[in-house]
């Protein structure tokens, strides 16, 4: 098997070049080179090729059959190169990419709206693919691959994920006005045990804090009623279905007079929400422009913290 030509694209886009302009002066003011330096690179391209590119006479420069038959080959191909370089480059400068991210369903309604809204106010080009699910369902798109990074609670350190906290939250109970609940002078594990209780679906975050807090305590959790968003259990309450429990950001009171809240008085309910991904996963640059945008809040308190001012701190 012989040898490939040993061929670069400077010595590709020199013929091309003169051959377009059937000169090569014109050709090296277009390509910024000198007319010797232009010269000496068909020279060299003709010796890789053994082919002779060009019939020279004092007077005219014309094609000789076989360039002719590389002419529409060669654009095509460097046609080709220039345009995979130029999406490279706008998804270097976020003119253009995709962000893919798993998170929990409240995370996707409450939190994530308003930022990536702002991030296209800066990078209309950027697409998003917003994935929600449980807690587990979140880890497990992580460390598939099938996102970028993911917005959860993780339960225990993975060692190959890389974990950034994003917000601590409080467990608490939701109920309508006139609840028997409203008159105990605590809210405990015991006290939660005497009502039926309306819990998040198994492997959920909220689910399990809620299953270890109680086991802590020597109890079982039982739902008498069992949801997987917290939509329903919202609706479950209103239905007099019993109290809920669910973080402090997954309902709004002014949505319902009648829905009421307290604290949970005992250890353990609290969930810390953390942005997560492979530790051995490159970013694409619009991702790594959105989590930098989001590392960069502090003080966080909620999921429906108001989105802030990121202006004058978006990456370029």
């Amino acid at each position: 098997m012989t040898a490939s030509p040993n061929i670069s694209l400077l010595q590709l886009r020199a013929f091309l070049a003169v051959s377009r302009y059937g000169s090569f002066t014109r050709a090296a003011e277009v390509l910024h080179r000198t007319q010797p330096a232009i010269t000496q690179q068909i020279r060299s391209l003709e010796e890789s090729l053994g082919l002779k590119l060009f019939d020279r006479t004092t007077r005219h420069l014309r094609l000789t059959e076989a360039a002719a038959d590389l002419v529409p080959v060669l654009s095509a191909m460097l046609k080709q190169l220039d345009d995979v370089v130029d999406a490279t480059q706008d998804l270097r400068h976020k003119r253009r990419g995709t962000v893919r991210l798993g998170c929990l369903p409240s995370v996707a309604a409450l939190y994530l709206p308003g930022r990536v809204a702002e991030f296209r106010r800066h990078y209309p080009g950027v697409s998003f693919v917003v994935s929600d699910g449980l807690g587990d369902q979140v880890v497990g798109m992580v460390k598939r691959g099938e996102v970028d990074f993911g917005i959860t609670d993780v339960q225990q350190p993975a060692h190959d994920l890389r974990i950034r906290p994003l917000l601590r939250e409080t467990i608490q109970i939701l109920y309508l006005d006139g609840h028997p609940i409203a008159q105990a002078p605590c809210i405990d594990v015991d006290e939660l045990s005497r009502h039926d209780l309306i819990l998040t679906a198994p492997g959920s975050t909220v689910r399990r804090i809620v299953d270890t807090a109680f086991a802590a305590q020597g109890r079982v959790a039982i739902a008498t009623c069992q949801a997987s968003y917290n939509t329903t259990a919202i609706g479950m309450v209103q239905a007099g279905l019993g109290v809920a429990l669910l973080p402090a950001s997954g309902f709004d009171l002014d949505q319902d007079r009648r829905l009421r809240t307290r604290a949970i008085e005992a250890p353990g309910f609290d969930r810390e929400l953390c942005m997560i991904q492979l530790k051995d996963r490159c970013m694409p640059p619009a991702t790594q422009a959105f989590l930098a945008m989001l590392e960069a809040e502090t003080g966080l308190q909620s999921l429906r913290d108001a989105v802030p001012a990121w202006s004058a701190t978006l990456p370029g």
